[in-house]
């Protein structure tokens, strides 16, 4: 009730006339009076001046008016929430695997300000894990999950699929510590340069390693793949790259890349959303086409 009374004072102050209110808003002009006055008894102030013609706002409707016009515009960005052919706005809280950040971030950003200019974008940037627990608590709208080629998002996420990464062993050029084509328990002898704990690919080593009754041995865990390859290329010990980033890492000329005859590492890369994301359906779409072109 109350939103219909600022909406009928609102209207009737920009339309400096009863009639063209009652026009605007479908109603008869007793109706709009009628909501006007619940506004003031409301209130327990009268908003219009009625011994002039029109209507003026009083002082106090001045300032009634200027707060309401925030208030009704507030209260129609609420409403549109849900409905998923609304535009996109309001805040898109969107969770980045480190790879995908890395490799996409600076055009996901550029393309949404161009085709969304209203909606604000904050991106955090997390290990799989944490991202889909995040995603399930409500804490996000959208993230990247990093998989096992075989596997797929928790029910609740609505998902997409967009690309398969070829994860590779690589090792230095000029200090090799394994053969160019070799097996997984002769990987497993060697000391590793990898992610920290909570990393998808190196969990899918750990888990490949230890179905064989071995366990990984760690010589350095660090962020970055660019100092990662540098300790990799140095001889610090073995390491694994997403065949696609690996071009364009600095120490790529340094590195060769090993052959495993009996392990093969693959990761689904997915970008998942709420199953009813509302007038963020948009968002995503764009979200998920930026990402695909990105890693493409």
């Amino acid at each position: 009730m109350l939103f219909q009374d600022l909406k009928a004072f609102v209207t009737v102050i920009e339309s400096a006339s009863l009639t063209k209110a009652a026009q605007s808003l479908c109603l008869t002009q007793s109706a709009v009076s009628r909501r006007i006055q619940h506004l003031e008894e409301t209130l327990g102030e009268a908003l219009l001046d009625r011994t002039t013609r029109p209507p003026l706002p009083t002082a106090m409707g001045h300032r009634v008016y200027e707060l309401a016009v925030g208030l009704l515009r507030d209260a129609e960005h609420l409403l549109s929430l849900p409905q998923e052919s609304a535009v996109p706005s309001g805040r898109f809280r969107v969770g980045l695997t480190q790879i995908v950040a890395d490799a996409v971030m600076f055009d996901v950003v550029t393309r949404m300000r161009e085709q969304l200019p209203s909606l604000e974008l904050q991106i955090v940037t997390d290990w799989s894990s944490e991202l889909e627990q995040q995603m399930l608590a409500g804490e996000l709208d959208a993230a990247t999950l990093m998989l096992p080629a075989a596997s797929r998002p928790p029910a609740a996420l609505e998902g997409q699929r967009v690309t398969t990464l070829d994860i590779l062993v690589v090792q230095s050029q000029s200090k090799p510590l394994v053969n160019a084509a070799t097996q997984i328990k002769h990987l497993a002898a060697q000391e590793w340069v990898l992610n920290p704990k909570g990393c998808g690919y190196r969990a899918a080593l750990e888990a490949a390693m230890g179905g064989r009754g071995h366990t990984l041995k760690l010589a350095v865990d660090t962020h970055g793949a660019a100092m990662q390859m540098r300790m990799v290329a140095a001889g610090l010990g073995l390491g694994l790259i997403p065949a696609t980033l690996l071009p364009g890492n600095p120490y790529a000329h340094a590195l060769s890349v090993v052959s495993i005859e009996d392990f093969q590492l693959k990761m689904g890369i997915w970008v998942t959303h709420s199953p009813r994301p509302g007038n963020l359906r948009l968002a995503n779409q764009l979200l998920i086409q930026a990402i695909t072109d990105g890693l493409g």
